[in-house]
């Protein structure tokens, strides 16, 4: 693999506002450098939905990932940045020569439009930073069909378009699907890029790790508690069910099925990190927060969960 490959969880960066609805910038530093002061910790991810793009202008996004890439450097991690929800190929290449000069890891790029049937519109985007010299990770999500607005997954023939080149250096598999992830990865013995899988949480890494030789997979909930990522994931890839059954019972379980499960990624992840104190429960609208009449209840998970992993 390219750098050597990626290896075990990587990051994503949450977002954090003050009660003035401001990025609180010296929070979420404070909260990255405990990740990349992690020795478990590789890679950091800056990306459109768990970094709140919609919610941030093109100037926040732009000092967002310039930090992100400040901090990787500065600890020796890699940073992987992405662009704004919405760009056309000017801007995009405009911002890749902007954000350049803070030496990304890769920029993750998220097509912005719906799918026609048209592959090349998808290429011709996803090569616009080889003119800047960034590396490219593709977030290979569901596509928006043009013709009838339902989400289909990339056709084999556009992966193999993409995929095959040399500036990409990782794809972020965000299908949710085993044959296509299957896929993928077979793909990326032939040209030689990292796969970090998405969806599913540590039961099915550990699947993958065990059917298709998986090495990387986007965090969830380890995302709380950094300090024992090197632990947790070297138990994950030596296939230690002991240590991962463990972890999946105690950590894993509970806060996806008491928490997540009940009011959302997005939002039950942004009352974990409130309550574990890196955080304030803000957000700027519409996104939702937790009902205050429910929060107690679920602060009480978390800390119960907390009490575990001190105990690891």
């Amino acid at each position: 693999m390219k750098d050597n490959g990626l290896r075990g969880a990587v990051f994503s960066v949450p977002m954090f506002f003050k009660q003035d609805k401001s990025v609180d910038f010296e929070a979420l530093k404070n909260y990255l450098i405990v990740c990349l002061k992690s020795e478990g910790v590789e890679a950091i991810f800056s990306m459109a939905y768990n970094t709140r793009y919609r919610q941030l202008t093109d100037e926040e996004l732009f000092e967002v990932n310039k930090l992100c890439c400040q901090l990787a450097t500065k600890y020796d991690k890699k940073a992987i940045i992405g662009h704004a929800y919405t760009i056309t190929n000017s801007e995009l290449n405009d911002y890749c020569n902007g954000i350049k000069k803070y030496n990304p890891y890769a920029i993750s790029l998220l097509y912005p439009e719906r799918y026609y049937g048209i592959d090349s519109a998808l290429i011709d985007f996803f090569s616009i930073p080889k003119k800047s010299g960034i590396p490219v990770l593709i977030h290979e999500q569901k596509l928006v069909s043009g013709f009838n607005g339902s989400l289909i997954d990339w056709p084999k023939e556009l992966l193999t378009a993409v995929f095959q080149d040399s500036n990409v250096i990782a794809v972020k598999e965000d299908s949710k699907n085993d044959q296509i992830t299957a896929d993928v990865m077979n793909m990326s013995r032939k040209f030689n890029f990292d796969v970090i899988v998405a969806g599913g949480g540590k039961k099915r890494v550990r699947k993958l790790i065990k059917e298709i030789d998986l090495k990387c997979w986007l965090n969830g909930s380890l995302m709380l508690f950094p300090e024992i990522s090197k632990q947790v994931c070297d138990a994950y890839l030596n296939q230690n069910e002991i240590f991962t059954k463990m972890y999946e019972e105690k950590i894993e379980t509970p806060y996806f099925d008491e928490v997540i499960s009940k009011i959302g990624w997005h939002v039950g992840h942004k009352v974990a990190l409130h309550t574990l104190g890196y955080c304030e429960l803000e957000e700027r609208e519409p996104m939702p927060v937790c009902p205050l009449n429910e929060l107690e209840f679920y602060k009480k998970i978390i800390l119960k969960i907390n009490k575990s992993v001190k105990a690891i």
